[in-house]
């Protein structure tokens, strides 16, 4: 290629492939991106992980990435929801949704309806109430992978 057709082609825009939280849609996206919206459901997403470390209380929180919560968080959330995964060490009220796995460390303590086609449970994680949906099927019917 000719110096003046080096200058005129785009750069590289390496990219990452995410799920969609909303239809769970596969969808690539800039490496960097820390948001985007679903090609095809059009809807807003937010791509990087969420680390909470403090109280949050919300109606939900939802990531492409992975959602971790932190020994001293304190989260109460109608819906907390992580294509990548969920990690909880802190206390989490509400209802927990994920496409990847959900590792409870030994000092959570979760009280709420539980989605996922993994759980690993660390010896001294409590587990308060709600019905626990472990299945490789991803919620909303699709297959997961």
């Amino acid at each position: 290629m000719c110096a003046a057709h080096q200058q005129l082609a785009p750069p590289d825009n390496p990219t990452r492939v995410v799920r969609c939280y909303h239809c769970q849609r596969a969808c690539a996206v800039s490496l960097r991106a820390m948001s985007s919206s679903c090609p095809h459901c059009h809807r807003q997403l937010a791509i990087a992980d969420i680390v909470v470390r403090a109280r949050h209380w919300g109606t939900s929180l939802q990531t492409c990435g992975r959602i971790i919560v932190d020994r001293r968080a304190d989260v109460r959330v109608t819906l907390l929801k992580a294509c990548a995964g969920v990690e909880v060490h802190g206390t989490v009220k509400g209802r927990i949704v994920s496409l990847g796995p959900v590792t409870l460390g030994d000092t959570a303590q979760i009280d709420g309806d539980l989605e996922a086609p993994a759980v690993f449970v660390a010896p001294g994680a409590k587990i308060l109430g709600g019905k626990f949906s472990i299945s490789p099927v991803a919620p909303g019917g699709r297959a997961s992978g």
